[in-house]
């Protein structure tokens, strides 16, 4: 509205007089001026009707020989929103029949009343650009769009696959945990078997099995309270007996023997731990090897430090090579990274990750110990 209002302004006051000179201003000339100008508010959602309207006003102007102004301008507007706002193959038919239309018109000109023949050329040119322009801005906007839904798909996937990764490990941890309730009730079965054929011949041995009932029963219901709340998500899954920190021996052969050096510590006096934490201790060291074989690098070398206290259990697991860092962020967001944190919140404990500042990576779980 206000370019429209301007050019009207500006070709009342600056318009040549005398014989020589172009057509008197007349409302038309109003008229295609508005028509050249207004109609662009229109422009993106109507860009070949507004494109046509524009065009058409501009020949019918030229072809009156009114005084030349800037409302040539809107053309350059039509163009770019044809070439904008439209698909690659028709704002290509559109941008080329309206150019060519407008070349012709002018090479008419050009024959007829003695227009430079360079006409065509800048004409050509002054339409090819914003066109041009045009599908640039249209192009960009689609790479943009693609890469915003592809944005989207891959934070969805993520989510997804981090849900299906807990959803998993919670299942294996709770068969995990069942074999450890089912081994303390399989010996409360064979020592209540055991104090009924005694109870009458030698009490002092009924007591004692009927002692070491009652252990394998408190045992037993401490595991059971760490599985509430759990769900299991494959009941039929093969139930096996799991390992446990006196199987770090065996594990550290086996990933000296696969090439990687892992060095084992034990700081403190070893003592007995619930069968729930002994696990799933033995399954967080286990799981950060992995990760140490998978992101190290060659030549890695790791350190696996098993420190009992009075209070806590502390695991840790550091290496020296390239280090997960450049996989893995501090936050652990990779699927082994959701198991350890979902095993470590089971028994209560505290997980620390990430990159060393030396150079490499290290885990540091630390896991209350019930009083000996």
């Amino acid at each position: 509205m206000a370019f429209a209002v301007f050019l009207v302004v500006l070709v009342t006051l600056t318009a040549p007089t005398g014989a020589d000179s172009y057509h008197e201003i007349d409302p038309l000339l109003y008229l295609l001026i508005a028509a050249q100008t207004l109609t662009l508010a229109w422009r993106r959602r109507y860009p070949v009707g507004v494109l046509s309207v524009v065009i058409v006003a501009f020949m019918i102007e030229r072809a009156l020989d009114y005084p030349p102004n800037l409302a040539m301008i809107g053309i350059i507007f039509a163009l770019y929103s044809v070439g904008a706002q439209m698909p690659k193959r028709r704002s290509a038919t559109v941008g080329a029949i309206a150019i060519i239309v407008v070349v012709a018109w002018t090479g008419a000109g050009v024959v007829s009343y003695g227009v430079p023949a360079s006409a065509m050329v800048s004409t050509f040119g002054f339409m090819m650009l914003p066109l041009i322009l045009g599908r640039e801005a249209h192009r960009r906007e689609q790479r943009s769009l693609e890469l915003e839904a592809r944005a989207i798909r891959a934070e969805f996937e993520k989510e997804r696959r981090a849900s299906d990764a807990v959803s998993e490990e919670r299942g294996r941890i709770a068969r995990e945990l069942h074999d450890v309730v089912a081994h303390e009730v399989t010996i409360m079965t064979i020592q209540a078997a055991a104090a009924g054929k005694v109870l009458a011949s030698d009490p002092d041995q009924a007591r004692v099995a009927l002692g070491a009932i009652e252990q394998s029963g408190h045992r037993a219901l401490t595991e059971m309270r760490r599985l509430l709340g759990l769900i299991r998500t494959d009941p039929d899954a093969d139930l096996a007996p799991q390992p446990g920190l006196d199987s770090l021996e065996t594990l550290i052969d086996v990933m000296n023997d696969s090439g990687i050096s892992v060095e084992l510590r034990i700081e403190g006096t070893p003592r007995s731990v619930p069968s729930g934490i002994d696990l799933n201790a033995y399954r967080i060291i286990q799981e950060c090897l992995t990760n140490v074989v998978k992101h190290g690098g060659p030549g890695v070398a790791a350190v696996v430090v098993v420190r009992y206290t009075d209070a806590e259990l502390q695991v840790s697991v550091t290496d020296d090579g390239r280090g997960a860092a450049q996989a893995l962020t501090s936050n652990g967001s990779g699927q082994g990274h959701v198991g350890m944190r979902e095993r470590v919140a089971l028994i209560n404990g505290t997980l620390v990750t990430g990159p060393k500042p030396g150079g490499g990576y290290g885990m540091r779980a630390t896991i209350p110990l019930p009083s000996p």
